[in-house]
């Protein structure tokens, strides 16, 4: 009664797709209607058109949908737990970030408990709510949420595991709505540069965001461009390319700031209107506040016994 998803997948050469999915339900003793409903159903849950592949046989399908229908097989009788060992480690790169993101998504459909055994360290902060690391003689060397182990590894083995970069995968698990935004200049298509640049001595900054009349952000303008006191915006500025919402992760932030002009990302409210800017000292302090609060977490988990 608990589901079980290999790395080879391990699907039965000689008999169709059906029949695979088919196995367990067979065992526990499911009639033939019940159980032919429940290989439709699932073959349509793992993204796999039944009538297209049930009466296949394994050889005929590509890595990927091997893989699915592996899935499928574990989850033949509804089980509560599923065992899943390294089942995306002999896929293609591609189509494993494809898999693991579907399985997520389906994840949210099922709500199984799923203990997922990997090697990879970004697999598992990917795909885990809690992760436990193991040392020799499998020793848990560390279990807890994905983001407090990268915040706050507790030995060298851990932090060895993990790797160089931890705190930039530590990101992921951080939102732009998390940070407290100040606020930055700005001017509209219809002022003067004047004004521009008395904005910019006044804040101690290079760059400001250039908004339409319903505060869309336009362009990125340097101080030097506004102090020509050019006749208009027209031909002015770096483009602000992709702008962030509060939902998205700061390692997004991140991502854009390294692309901008001005070295910042651009954030933008519901209405695509602009509320304000990333800035490094913003991602600097929301790391620093993470690990503050795994140490403080770890310590009270100390004091407590």
């Amino acid at each position: 009664r608990i589901g079980y998803v290999i790395q080879q997948i391990g699907l039965f050469p000689h008999q169709t797709i059906a029949q695979n999915i088919a196995t367990v339900p067979k065992m526990l003793g499911w009639d033939k209607e019940r159980t032919t409903e429940q290989v439709e159903s699932l073959l349509s849950t793992v993204g796999l058109d039944p009538e297209q592949y049930r009466d296949r046989f394994p050889k005929e399908l590509s890595g990927g949908q091997a893989q699915r229908v592996g899935v499928a097989r574990a989850l033949g009788a509804d089980p509560d737990i599923m065992l899943m060992d390294e089942p995306f480690g002999a896929i293609d790169p591609i189509t494993r970030d494809r898999l693991q993101n579907e399985f997520l998504r389906l994840q949210e459909e099922l709500h199984k408990t799923i203990v997922f055994v990997t090697h990879d360290i970004d697999e598992a902060i990917k795909m885990g709510d809690r992760i436990a690391i193991l040392g020799e003689r499998s020793t848990i060397r560390q279990i807890d949420t994905p983001e407090r182990i990268l915040a706050y590894p507790v030995d060298d083995f851990v932090d060895d595991f993990i790797g160089t970069g931890s705190t930039i995968k530590g990101l992921n698990f951080l939102q732009v709505s998390s940070l407290k935004k100040t606020d930055y200049p700005s001017i509209s298509d219809a002022d003067p540069c004047a004004t521009g640049v008395a904005k910019l001595d006044e804040a101690g900054l290079e760059w400001l965001v250039l908004v339409d009349a319903q505060r869309r952000p336009l362009r990125w303008l340097h101080r030097d461009e506004l102090a020509t006191s050019p006749a208009s915006y027209d031909g002015l500025g770096e483009d602000v390319g992709d702008m962030l919402n509060s939902d998205d992760s700061l390692f997004h932030a991140l991502e854009l700031m390294v692309q901008s002009a001005a070295g910042q990302s651009i954030v933008v409210d519901e209405r695509g209107a602009f509320a304000g800017v990333v800035e490094m000292s913003h991602l600097n302090k929301a790391i620093r506040r993470a690990q503050y609060e795994a140490r403080l977490h770890y310590e009270e988990m100390e004091a407590n016994g």
